[in-house]
């Protein structure tokens, strides 16, 4: 009876390291950092927080959806690099798989924001453009994304890009610059294609 119950006491205890790992798989540097969460997110794909910045997760998001294809078994990753960088995601925010959202400096995501399959979004060029400092980090500048914005699959929002409450991005796009609200964008550049 003492055995079986130590073997379910340790399945227990393993089942919840397990899941410790799967939200938080690089916990130990957690700990020397600020991750703000009020409350624990619903999680369908390995989630990642990296770098040594700060990071504010909203009520009542979800990052992944197990229907939402996992045909080149990534994972989400939400980064700010460096120790002043800061990436805030509001209530209600919706991921599906495959994310990479990098700070430098600033990202903020709004309410109510929906993202397709492989989104990037980062505020910064990876590389600096000069020959000479190629390894070095390029420009770095913000991105902020309004409430209720709909963001589509294969997406790539770059450095000084805010859109506006409510827009849609198309599948595929390439996001350079700002847009108002209300809007529907796509393209290589992103371009307006129509209000809503």
């Amino acid at each position: 009876m003492f055995r079986t119950l130590r073997k379910l006491f340790h399945i227990i205890i393993s089942l919840c390291r397990n899941f410790h790992y799967f939200y938080y798989p690089n916990r130990i540097k957690l700990l020397k950092r600020t991750i703000k969460c009020p409350e624990t997110p619903r999680i369908h794909q390995f989630l990642l927080f990296t770098g040594q910045g700060s990071v504010s997760v909203g009520d009542n998001c979800t990052f992944g959806f197990k229907l939402g294809g996992f045909h080149r078994s990534g994972s989400i990753e939400i980064q700010a690099r460096y120790v002043k960088s800061i990436v805030r995601i509001g209530n209600n925010t919706s991921t599906n798989n495959n994310i990479f959202i990098c700070a430098a400096n600033y990202v903020e995501i709004g309410n109510n924001v929906l993202i397709g399959n492989f989104v990037t979004i980062s505020d910064h060029d990876a590389h600096n453009t000069n020959p000479n400092k190629r390894n070095e980090i390029g420009a770095v500048g913000i991105v902020k994304i309004k409430n209720n914005v709909w963001i589509g699959n294969n997406v790539r929002i770059s450095k000084n890009v805010e859109i506006g409450e409510n827009s849609i991005i198309a599948s595929g796009s390439v996001v350079t610059k700002s847009f108002p609200e209300n809007v529907i964008i796509g393209g290589v550049p992103a371009k307006l294609i129509k209000s809503i």
